[in-house]
């Protein structure tokens, strides 16, 4: 990601996801070695924090990092769907937060993880 804000990892794009209901999709633009990795970027904040209770709007979108949640997620990352089948995994390393492929993943398939069960029940989706 640039300063600017423009997404510029080649690897990706957004279309239409092929799941119904969920918007838009990450897909491969190429073939994805198993092990290829995507950061999810956003901003650390400390849960029950006043920034946390000011962005509770984004409470759905919210990653939880340890004791701390990764607020808004951008870019590529922030926009991969959920699967109970999903071709990545979702790493936390220190403060930072990564999508891993779990195997080979062909140019133009959707890309998805599972959400956490935390995630889950605040997308209602359990």
């Amino acid at each position: 990601m640039t300063s600017g804000g423009a997404e510029t990892d080649s690897r990706f794009e957004l279309r239409p996801s092929t799941t119904a209901g969920a918007g838009q999709g990450v897909f491969a633009r190429v073939d994805l070695p198993t092990g290829a990795e995507l950061e999810i970027i956003g901003v650390l904040v400390e849960r029950d924090s006043a920034t946390d209770r000011c962005s509770h709007f984004a409470d759905h979108h919210k990653f939880v990092v340890g004791e701390k949640w990764l607020l808004v997620p951008l870019g590529f990352g922030g926009m991969v769907n959920h699967s109970d089948e999903p071709n990545m995994v979702r790493e936390v390393r220190g403060e930072r937060v990564f999508l891993r492929t779990l195997r080979t993943v062909a140019a133009g398939e959707e890309l998805f993880h599972c959400y956490s069960p935390l995630a889950m029940e605040r997308l209602g989706l359990c």
